[in-house]
């Protein structure tokens, strides 16, 4: 018996939205970013002065009022060139739609007088006026989320009027591969974390290897030189950075529960043993697992 078959549905929404990184300062003319590049999308917006991004075949002059959107992987330098106050910050969203429509169809420099600028230039500014030296309360973490789904809602009504840039092909592939591993991932971590969970105290769960890259892109169809090539050009980094991502959300998240050991933790998450978990984890945060818990 079916007791929903004449339900409408609303949709399941499992995706993690990311928001780090977020500050303003004034600096000198002479301060400069090295070489540098991020996992996640970067967005810098020009409070006062002036100030250049540079990537390899392009330089961005920004005034009072631009900003710029550096999508994940783009190498880049900034430099302060005069009076320069700005505020940056970094967001990230594991929906491979939205993603690939970001990367693909949105450009880097988005001058004052855009309209687009214009539009989402109100949101950078409740941000950037949220900064304090307090703590911030479980209200002012909402307000800034609903500030960062406002600003990407605005990107997805852009993107959703431009012309696909990269064939649809490969962005199929890219797309396909980043929900597999994803996928699989997540169903396997939720199935073993749930094992230890309710499993008997003295019961020794023996998980077994995750499903490989290797195995997902041949799963496919494609090879995995190509593959890689592929999810590179669309998402701006590799899969096995991607799964980093999809470890470290799942790492912090069963770190805040106590119930699971760091062990049992690094067990789920396909380490051999803790030290190479607490390694890779002190990486990823610049802590170790137990002192981020």
């Amino acid at each position: 018996m079916n007791i929903l078959k004449n339900a409408h549905r609303l949709p399941v929404l499992d995706w993690n939205l990311n928001f780090f990184g977020g500050h303003s300062q004034k600096v000198d003319d002479t301060w400069i970013v090295p070489l540098n590049k991020h996992q996640a999308f970067e967005l810098i917006f020009v409070v006062n002065g002036q100030e250049i991004v540079n990537f390899e075949h392009d330089s961005y002059l920004l005034n009072s009022g631009d900003f710029v959107l550096i999508p994940p992987g783009f190498i880049h330098t900034v430099s302060a060139v005069k009076n320069l106050t700005y505020f940056c910050f970094h967001f990230d969203i594991d929906d491979p739609s939205f993603v690939v429509g970001l990367i693909q169809n949105s450009p880097i420099y988005f001058p004052k007088d855009s309209s687009v600028n214009q539009e989402i230039t109100p949101i950078i500014e409740d941000m950037n006026k949220m900064i304090s030296s307090k703590v911030y309360s479980f209200k002012d973490k909402m307000n800034l989320q609903i500030y960062l789904s406002k600003m990407l809602l605005k990107f997805n009504s852009l993107i959703n009027k431009q012309p696909t840039v990269i064939g649809s092909s490969q962005s199929k592939y890219a797309k396909t591969i980043s929900e597999m591993i994803k996928n699989e991932f997540n169903d396997h971590v939720l199935y073993f974390a749930t094992r230890f969970l309710n499993g008997p105290d003295n019961q020794k769960i023996q998980v077994p290897e995750m499903p490989t890259i290797k195995h997902i892109m041949e799963a496919t169809g494609i090879s995995v030189g190509y593959g890689n090539r592929v999810f590179r050009s669309v998402y701006g980094l590799s899969p096995c950075d991607y799964l980093s991502k999809l470890k470290l959300k799942w790492a912090q998240q069963m770190l805040a529960k106590p119930q699971y050991n760091i062990d049992e933790i690094a067990l789920v998450l396909g380490y051999s043993n803790s030290t190479h978990f607490s390694r890779q984890f002190k990486r990823w945060t610049g802590v170790s697992p137990k002192k981020y818990r």
